[in-house]
């Protein structure tokens, strides 16, 4: 019985030692760090559609894909698109879009040209934003809420978020 346990043990300490091992370069920082830049690049050619209105059918995407192109040819574009859906549960208010591009340059040049929508009778309360991780949301809320607290104390100002700063900018 003494040798089984003897042999029992050692194999125990060998199958513990090699999942340390393994454990450890699974969980290496290098490992860790190119999923998050995998991860954001994914998200690269995506954005969100915020204030789109949601249509009493709108478990039919066609309808869904018909206003994301009503809304594109608002902006003068007509990129290709991968997918087009909703995100999270059906509510009173209308919940956000995510549209995924077949490539990033379609997504730079349809934020870019985002002001235009302010104007407009149909969408004008439509707010495009790309697409963010968790951490980058948080980010960019604790900027929006620094930037209100600056505009608070100095309306006279006109402030705006560029990279991970709030910067004051010269009214033209």
């Amino acid at each position: 019985i003494s040798a089984v346990q003897s042999t029992a043990q050692q194999e125990i300490k060998s199958f513990a030692s090699v999942l340390e091992k393994e454990c450890a370069s699974a969980l290496a920082p290098k490992k860790i760090q190119s999923a998050i830049v995998a991860a954001s690049e994914d998200r690269g050619c995506n954005i969100i559609i915020h204030g789109l209105e949601e249509l009493k059918d709108s478990g039919s995407s066609d309808e869904l894909e018909t206003q994301i192109k009503a809304l594109f040819s608002e902006l003068n574009e007509a990129p290709k698109v991968k997918s087009v859906e909703r995100l999270g549960k059906i509510s009173s208010s209308a919940r956000p879009v995510k549209v995924v591009f077949r490539s990033r340059n379609a997504q730079i040049s349809i934020l870019s040209k985002k002001p235009l929508l302010k104007g407009n009778d149909k969408f004008g309360k439509v707010f495009l934003s790309p697409d963010r991780s968790v951490e980058e949301r948080r980010e960019r809320k604790r900027l929006v809420d620094e930037l209100k607290e600056k505009v608070k104390q100095s309306p006279e100002k006109h402030y705006i978020i560029r990279g991970n700063r709030v910067l004051v900018a010269t009214r033209d």
